[in-house]
């Protein structure tokens, strides 16, 4: 193992950064339960690593009381009431752009983690919101995913004079390491943290919308004011006795639980070694069954043709075992997302995670308040027969979601970064703990692999006994190990036992209380 888990009888962060890990800890520290730390450590990570889940972009969570409930928050947004199929193309676009100010849904994130809060939390909320105000004006050293994420960018997104304002001054990348100050984003957040609907109703949201339909985007105030996250109950099913929880639509969460039920008659731990070619072949049959389905049914639940519960009845698995030989659209590129986990000492646990879709999402960056915008809408679809088609007051079917296990008198809480790939990365976590029962950090660290979609390519991690046969069908890319295949995070809640597990292939570190 490479990273050190911690272990501990009392609360853990295991997130992304370990600042944010830090101020997570705090609150936990100060008294405050696992949802306060959520929400501290949600908002210090929008600071921190602002490339993958800023205050314009959304969050979901998986909230586990200690008396067993799990509730699901949504904090994802629509499509603005202006944005239809009709404009986009009017604007020369034959399908939805993937950045700019068109590809912008409602940022869902802030009210979604005021609800998460206002349902569970035990703090103050403006305790919880000041140490990343304070954190964005003082200013933190720029982290190597940070530095390397604007560095990449810097030729494409430098034409928004917000971005480039925000996070590369003088037009000069910052290097690992540098001060990085957010003095505009310290102002909404001290904003939000006295009156958080602020975001959607006054200054800020003023600002966001004037600076979108400057840059060409069809945002509106009323999109804002009638904005609110919502909750909903998780999904779930029991893969090999363990009861699998899972994030419901407009998410991909049931991608997750379809690729575990297809795998289960089919991954024979004694038979298939967990480095095997056979097992890559396995769960890329079970993947092409599962994001058929995907691409096939699942939307803003609204819009759903076909319900949760029949999408996951023994009858729907076995009529999917047949798709596994379809094929449909390629998604375009790939999202940015971090991942976090909380445990605390009574039992409470918390899988977060948020996103702007893209690194910076969609590019635009409102330069005053220094909000990145998402670029979530970019995952509709412009065609009037798909499922996910873009429409008014719309959400999206969109690539976050996280995993709670319940093993006994064990609860995991699973996640990481992925993008579409997500199901098939989950998939490979959850039967690396469950069918070959390995540590979690051990789980964490196994070399990965992933397909992208509708195509012949997959890459592999270095590790993999990549066979002749699986060369034959697919154009294998080997890459060297750790590489950026998902960093993902884990905690465990055990009696009298909690730990926090983070990846190697990020930055960031688990982060507890001693008692």
């Amino acid at each position: 193992m490479y990273r050190a888990p911690f272990y501990t009888r009392g609360g853990v962060v295991a997130s992304e950064h370990p600042i944010a890990s830090v101020i997570g800890a705090e609150v936990l520290k100060r008294g405050g339960n696992a949802f306060d730390a959520a929400v501290a450590t949600s908002l210090a990570l929008a600071v921190t690593l602002p490339h993958l889940g800023g205050l314009g972009g959304d969050f979901f969570a998986l909230a586990r009381l200690s008396s067993g409930e799990i509730v699901f928050i949504n904090g994802s947004g629509y499509a603005p009431s202006k944005l239809t199929p009709e404009l986009v193309r009017s604007r020369g676009f034959s399908s939805m752009p993937r950045r700019g100010p068109l590809a912008i849904s409602v940022p869902g994130m802030v009210d979604g983690l005021h609800l998460l809060w206002k349902r569970f939390g035990s703090l103050e909320w403006r305790e919880l919101v000041k140490p990343s105000a304070e954190l964005a004006q003082r200013g933190f050293p720029a982290s190597r995913s940070l530095a390397i994420s604007i560095q990449s960018l810097l030729s494409e997104l430098s034409g928004d004079p917000g971005w480039l304002s925000s996070y590369a001054r003088r037009g000069r990348a910052p290097r690992t390491g540098d001060l990085m100050r957010f003095e505009g984003l310290a102002r909404a957040l001290e904003m939000i943290a006295e009156d958080p609907r602020s975001f959607y109703e006054g200054e800020v949201a003023e600002a966001i919308v004037s600076y979108v339909q400057e840059r060409g985007g069809v945002l509106t105030l009323d999109d804002l004011r009638g904005y609110r996250a919502e909750e909903d109950r998780a999904i779930d099913i029991v893969y090999r006795g363990r009861r699998i929880y899972e994030m419901p639509p407009n998410t991909q969460g049931v991608t997750t639980l379809h690729m575990l039920m297809l795998l289960e008659d089919g991954l024979d731990p004694r038979r298939i070694g967990p480095r095997s070619s056979e097992r890559i072949e396995l769960f890329l049959r079970a993947a092409r069954a599962a994001y058929w389905a995907r691409d096939s049914y699942v939307t803003d639940p609204r819009f759903m043709k076909v319900g949760v519960e029949e999408l996951l009845s023994r009858e729907f698995i076995e009529r999917l075992r047949s798709a596994a030989t379809r094929t449909g659209p390629r998604p375009p590129g790939d999202g940015d997302t971090t991942f976090f986990a909380v445990v605390d000492a009574e039992g409470n646990a918390v899988a977060g995670i948020q996103s702007l879709f893209y690194a910076f999402g969609s590019g635009v960056v409102e330069p005053r308040f220094q909000v990145p915008l998402n670029s979530r809408a970019s995952s509709f679809s412009l065609d009037p027969g798909h499922i996910n088609r873009l429409e008014p007051g719309k959400k999206t079917m969109h690539t976050l979601s996280a995993v709670i296990v319940e093993d006994g008198d064990r609860v995991l809480v699973v996640g990481l970064s992925g993008g579409h790939y997500r199901p098939l990365l989950h998939a490979q976590l959850l039967t690396n703990l469950i069918d070959y029962s390995m540590d979690p950090q051990e789980a964490i660290e196994h070399p990965r692999f992933l397909w992208e979609l509708w195509s012949d390519e997959i890459s592999v991690e270095e590790g993999y006994d990549v066979g002749e046969g699986l060369r034959r069908r697919y154009r294998v890319t080997v890459r060297g190990y750790p590489s950026r295949l998902g960093v993902a995070a884990i905690a465990e809640l055990r009696p009298g036992f909690r730990a926090g597990y983070c990846d190697i292939r990020g930055d960031g570190l688990p982060v507890g209380t001693p008692v």
